[in-house]
């Protein structure tokens, strides 16, 4: 009986010593220092488990990549250079799995956006011809449309026929939902932006800047049949 009794105590107290360790190092895991880490590191923070103050400044720093690089939403934009060469985007979703894309409604003060969903011609047309004045573009956010449209044509396309500087960045978003479909940075004067195939229910607006010289730009957007 005397040994029995004691297996019966010697059991659960061996469970209990094996158990609490396992416990007591768990909770020992080192935490993030996210005031530690660099920008790019912060972009690639997991979103979903990071502390509630730290959430805008990892999108902050996500946008500062996003921006820095040239992408495009399901092939609705692609570039032109001087040659004639098509250049085809990389996808956004393939440059940054699991990142949202950017929406222009959600970056810029309701004030500045609240006229950029209507588009300036009544017809399904873009036509716009005007100096534009580049700015360099925000850390965090696309530059504000400086005009905006809808088409019925195959193709829309952008183009700076003079510069300030040496190159400009330039893309379209989506004024319906705010979301970007594309982006491309350091392009050339005589390079040129294509919107393929826009829905003509949709509301687009063009915007550019430059890293260059920033100053008034001649910016042609315009209908260009295929």
């Amino acid at each position: 009986m005397g040994k029995n009794a004691l297996s019966l105590f010697t059991i659960p107290a061996l469970l209990i010593a094996l158990t609490v360790p396992s416990i007591s190092s768990a909770s020992d895991q080192p935490s993030i220092s996210y005031a530690a880490l660099s920008s790019e590191q912060l972009a690639y923070a997991d979103l979903d488990t990071a502390p509630e103050e730290w959430k805008d400044a990892i999108l902050d720093s996500r946008e500062a990549i996003i921006y820095s690089t040239s992408w495009t939403v399901d092939g609705q934009m692609s570039v032109e250079h001087a040659d004639g060469t098509i250049e085809e985007l990389p996808e956004f979703s393939d440059l940054f799995p699991d990142w949202d894309v950017p929406n222009l409604y959600e970056t810029a003060p309701t004030s500045l956006t609240a006229r950029a969903d209507t588009p300036n011609m009544r017809l399904s047309a873009a036509s716009y011809v005007g100096f534009v004045y580049l700015f360099a573009p925000s850390n965090t956010s696309a530059s504000l449309p400086f005009y905006s449209f809808s088409s019925s044509a195959n193709r829309v396309t952008m183009q700076a026929s003079s510069l300030p500087g040496t190159s400009w960045n330039g893309g379209f978003t989506n004024l319906n939902t705010g979301s970007d479909v594309g982006y491309y940075t350091y392009l050339s004067a005589s390079s040129r932006i294509h919107l393929n195939t826009p829905n003509s229910s949709t509301s687009y607006g063009a915007r550019a800047s430059t890293y260059s010289t920033t100053g008034s730009a001649l910016m042609s957007v315009y209908d260009d049949p295929i």
